[in-house]
């Protein structure tokens, strides 16, 4: 009786062990996957661009395998897994941070850039507000308690909403009184409806020499403001970008959180986003080109509505620095929908500055948490 529980446990055992290299191999391909993704523009395909964005599962699964590897002394099978990992490592930081690694030694007094999609500051009342939401408690009213406890230097807002003229729903004022009173401004519409103007818009407290734009040429809420503003005695760009988005409608967020969609919620989710893939291509090459001509330090930060492991950001971190990497195994979502996790929001800088600090905030009032980064010029 005792031989035969040791046999049935053996073999539960081994049952085990080949599930977990299963797992694990799905994972290890799930990776390489993922890798090819921050490589294949979307004009090319679309296709990688699903791995990229289900790269966090991937690597979850690759673990197990790894481990599975490990204990059962399948070296062949480790080498490769330990190879795929590391050939993709820069996967693994963009991801969850590294803790500083490669990032240099920062000198003098920071500056505090915080960047936020505020959802209109919920004029419409996702949140329960009321158009005309003057009450302490209202969802527009806290944006402007959370921005004043950030204390941003320069504070960029996409998703940015006034009504002209303002009446019932202020803005400016709030903004101005959040930014430290005396604040300079520059704002970018993109688009109107009435006196509803939509768009971007960047607050500083520093003042602003000079104000530009990047033109989408789309009729979205999409564009990216360019302002240079004096600090210290030098220039800082900074580019507000929004980047576009997939536009899922309340049928496609309900398919998603009940489960895997049918065949024509699947079909309608995917041609959304292969559009959004598409449209950001030109759109952060055109940022990224006017990154690479700016004769001042560079910060970009925005709404990308792309995750870590895609092609947009692989190509702007191919020539900025991420602030994320000062955090150290940390996802600090910035998407707060169905999936927790998923951070689209992001603050790059250019070579001359690192990362002092790297946060996230402003929970439950939008349907994106604020990034909030301080920054300092790089030591030579």
């Amino acid at each position: 009786m005792a031989l035969q529980k040791r046999g049935a446990g053996k073999r539960r055992k081994v049952k085990r062990g080949k599930l977990a290299m299963l797992v694990g191999w799905v994972g290890t391909f799930s990776i390489l996957a993922a890798g090819v993704a921050t490589l294949v523009s979307p004009l090319i395909s679309t296709l990688p661009a699903l791995a990229g964005l289900l790269f966090p599962i991937g690597a979850i699964l690759w673990s197990i395998g790894w481990l599975a590897a490990a204990r059962s002394r399948r070296w062949k099978s480790l080498l490769f897994m330990s190879l795929v990992a590391g050939l993709n490592a820069p996967l693994f930081r963009a991801t969850w941070g590294c803790g500083g690694c490669g990032m240099p030694a920062g000198s003098g007094e920071g500056l505090t850039v915080v960047s936020w999609n505020v959802r209109l500051f919920d004029f419409y009342g996702w949140l329960g507000d009321s158009k005309d939401a003057g009450g302490a408690n209202g969802a527009k009213e806290q944006i402007m308690s959370s921005i004043s406890e950030a204390e941003p230097d320069v504070l960029c807002l996409q998703e940015y909403f006034q009504l002209d003229p303002e009446g019932s729903f202020p803005v400016t004022a709030l903004l101005d009184g959040a930014v430290g009173g005396v604040a300079h401004q520059h704002v970018v519409i993109s688009r109107r409806k009435g006196p509803r103007s939509f768009g971007v818009a960047t607050w500083s407290r520093w003042p602003i020499i000079q104000r530009s734009s990047i033109d989408f040429g789309t009729r979205k809420n999409n564009v990216c403001a360019v302002t240079d503003v004096a600090w210290k005695g030098d220039t800082v760009r900074i580019f507000n970008a929004h980047f576009s988005s997939i536009r899922f409608e309340e049928e496609d967020y309900a398919a998603l959180e009940e489960g895997v969609p049918n065949a024509e919620g699947r079909e309608r989710i995917w041609g959304r986003m292969r559009s959004a893939y598409v449209e950001r291509v030109a759109q952060v090459e055109a940022v990224m080109e006017a990154v690479r001509r700016s004769p001042y330090p560079v910060v970009l930060c925005g709404d990308f509505n792309d995750t870590p492991t895609s092609w947009s950001l692989a190509y702007c971190r191919s020539v900025l620095r991420d602030s994320h990497d000062v955090r150290w195994f940390n996802m600090d979502g910035t998407w707060q929908g169905a999936v927790p996790g998923v951070r689209i929001d992001h603050v790059l800088m250019g070579e001359e500055w690192t990362a002092q600090s790297y946060a996230t905030g402003g929970e439950g009032l939008s349907d994106h948490r604020f990034v909030k980064a301080v920054l300092q010029a790089a030591s030579p």
